[in-house]
């Protein structure tokens, strides 16, 4: 029996080290959390989360660590726990951060739970008006992209795992005969490599045995030789392959397979070549005449872009041509792919309509020029980057490159498999021709209809409703499609019959117009699009953004695409003759400041020597250069915030 003293004793024991148990875990959980801050605030998510995941173990139910955790999740793209952690914040604490409906719409959006992203992007909009043009884009985005995951593509993915590491596994590409599988890796049981970062990249073969493939061995001493080697195209007979090499800016080389070996890779000519640009994916027609590959050298239409070369009768390439708008966008096109059958293209593209990033489309050469491609759909496309594709010449499957949650590497090769052959090309001609007639104004529920745009067109300051009239522009010539008034309430429906990137101006007297950008692929189905167009009244200090001004990537010449936009201006302009206005000019942070500065001046000034040409007064309109200094949105996001930040605005200053 313990006397009253010792029972005094161990209940001041007991007290202390539940006191001193109490400390130490409180202690540790405020460790965590700093350390977890400072590599949060340098952008180090993979270390930021380890941390934030340790603090949640010793207090789970704290809703900034829980956000924090699903920020950090979303940079390291793993959605599906992003949407884990920042649901549970956002259930905790609604208002736990003001971006907090943001994040946890891109988390949804990259999910493919779209009417969930919708829904805080919508409550984003309304509690961040000076972003709301963002939002707008965002809630478009997951209209579109709900549109895509309803394709009826009949077909599973499979990943092919015999191939796959927890290394990096792309550019599939296969023979004739369907038994040999050539592809790269960066694959390594070097630790030292592994952790010094020398892992490099090298071309790999496997073959066919029965149902699976052989474990892979490196292709010939004679083509892994560099720092980093890729495969990127092998011609018809199979004794042909097409190899990206560091030289340069980046070029492609051949090497033949000549008695069971291959030879000593050559580069291409000057033509296909560029000394200071990159030359990335590649493929040849099935005839062995035409090569088309992707480079993001001066004069296309954006980043990079399509290209195809003819064989001379010299046996050398000609001085190759851009396929044009119809392909090539402001963003980029790569991977090029042309199936058997001579025509029909594959490619993968972020700027076309896609699920979130990069996704694979395809086109077909008919009547002597491309159709508009058309997304491949879900599951073959998803929010990830998919691209590499290759097709058998029967069409019944393929392979292509896809980074995805739950897959072991960073990116990795999976199958498809078509329950029925896809045709070339869905659409009829019937109705591809009935889509391109000029000034058509179809059925809102005819079947050749793609999209109806509707909404209310409001003031951004008090959401007053307001009559104006919505103009329908086809950028790639500039035409007037249809021009729509709104009624008394602001409401407002306005049919898109076909695929393509249009403009869309609202305009009032008394406010500035707004411009709208739009990008639709060429679907059957009919969709709807609901939104608020938002005017600003035209007060010294107001500005919008020019969505429709359109440069390529490092250049200030205007492209002809931007021509309507600037009529918009110059019109605006006549009618208020007492208006002066400044052009501002702004790029996202890449690159060094002082070249931003002034690439983001001439870009505004290319705007203003437009106007004066047109018939402006000189002291009417004036440019003005801001580099990366006052982004929208972070720079952090590359394929969201700094496409974002990269814009032109019409500013009123008198």
């Amino acid at each position: 029996m313990i006397s009253p003293p010792e029972k005094i004793k161990h209940v001041l024991l007991a007290g202390f080290l539940t006191g001193f148990l109490f400390y130490a875990d409180a202690q540790a959980l405020k460790d965590h959390l700093q350390k977890g801050d400072r590599y949060f605030q340098k952008k180090d998510y993979g270390n930021a989360l380890q941390n934030y995941l340790d603090a949640l173990a010793l207090d789970e139910n704290d809703a900034h660590t829980n956000y924090k955790t699903g920020v950090s999740y979303l940079h390291e793209e793993n959605y599906r726990q992003a949407v884990v952690f920042l649901e549970k914040a956002y259930n905790l604490k609604p208002d736990v951060d003001p971006q907090i409906d943001y994040h946890l719409g891109m988390a949804y959006r990259e999910d493919h739970q779209f009417d969930k992203a919708r829904k805080h992007f919508e409550i984003f909009k309304n509690s961040h008006k000076n972003l709301a043009a963002v939002a707008k884009q965002k809630i478009a985005e997951c209209i579109i992209g709900d549109s895509l995951m309803r394709i009826s593509t009949n077909a599973t993915v499979r990943p092919v795992d015999e191939i796959n590491t927890a290394f990096s596994e792309f550019s599939p590409l296969i023979t004739r005969d369907g038994k040999a599988l050539v592809f790269t890796s960066n694959r390594s049981e070097d630790d030292y490599q592994i952790k010094s970062a020398n892992n490099f990249e090298d071309v790999y073969i496997s073959q066919k045995q029965g149902e699976q493939w052989a474990r892979p061995e490196k292709i010939s001493p004679a083509i892994n030789v560099k720092l980093n080697e890729a495969a990127i195209s092998l011609s018809a007979d199979g004794k042909t392959l097409f190899l990206y090499y560091e030289e340069g800016g980046g070029d492609i080389y051949t090497s033949t397979l000549e008695n069971g070996a291959w030879s000593q890779p050559v580069p291409l000519n000057r033509f296909v070549n560029h000394p200071k640009y990159r030359e990335a994916g590649a493929c040849l027609s099935p005839d062995g005449s035409r090569l088309y590959f992707s480079s993001n050298r001066p004069g296309g239409k954006g980043g990079y872009d399509i290209y195809v070369s003819k064989m001379g009768a010299n046996g050398q390439w000609g001085r190759p041509s851009n396929l044009g708008s119809t392909i090539n966008t402001r963003a980029n096109e790569e991977s090029p792919f042309l199936h058997a059958d001579g025509v029909t293209l594959y490619f993968s593209s972020n700027g076309h309509a896609t699920l979130g990033n990069n996704d694979i489309f395809k086109s077909v050469f008919q009547a002597g020029k491309w159709t508009l491609p058309e997304n491949l759909g879900y599951p073959i496309n998803t929010s990830g980057y998919d691209g590499y594709f290759v097709l058998t010449e029967d069409g019944g499957s393929g392979y292509f490159t896809s980074r995805r949650q739950n897959a072991p590497g960073n990116t990795d090769i999976f199958m498809v498999v078509y329950s029925t052959i896809p045709s070339a090309v869905k659409k009829s001609q019937k109705s591809a021709n009935a889509a391109n007639a000029p000034g058509d104004q179809l059925s809102a529920h005819g079947k050749e209809v793609v999209t109806v745009l509707k909404g209310t067109v409001i003031d951004v300051l008090n959401t007053n409703p307001l009559e104006a009239t919505i103009s329908l522009v086809d950028n790639s010539d500039n035409r007037v499609i249809s021009k729509i008034t709104t009624d008394p309430s602001g409401s407002f429906e306005l049919v898109i019959p076909h695929g393509g990137n249009f403009g869309i101006t609202t305009e009032k007297p008394g406010y500035l117009f707004n411009s709208m950008n739009i990008k639709l692929p060429a679907l059957e189905k009919y969709q709807e699009i609901d939104t608020h167009i938002l005017l600003v009244k035209a007060v010294v200090g107001s500005k919008v953004v020019l969505k429709n001004v359109f440069f390529d990537v490092n250049q200030y010449a205007l492209k002809p695409e931007s021509l309507s936009e600037l009529e918009n201006i110059r019109n605006l302009l006549m009618r208020n003759p007492h208006w002066r206005i400044q052009i501002n000019g702004h790029t996202d942070n890449i690159g060094h400041p002082k070249i931003n500065m002034e690439l983001s001046l001439k870009r505004a000034e290319s705007v203003v020597q437009y106007l004066i040409k047109e018939g402006i007064a000189a002291d009417r309109v004036q440019a003005k250069g801001y580099g990366s200094e006052k982004p929208l949105v972070s720079n952090d996001d590359e394929a969201e915030g700094r496409q974002i930040n990269r814009r032109t605005e019409i500013e009123i200053i008198e």
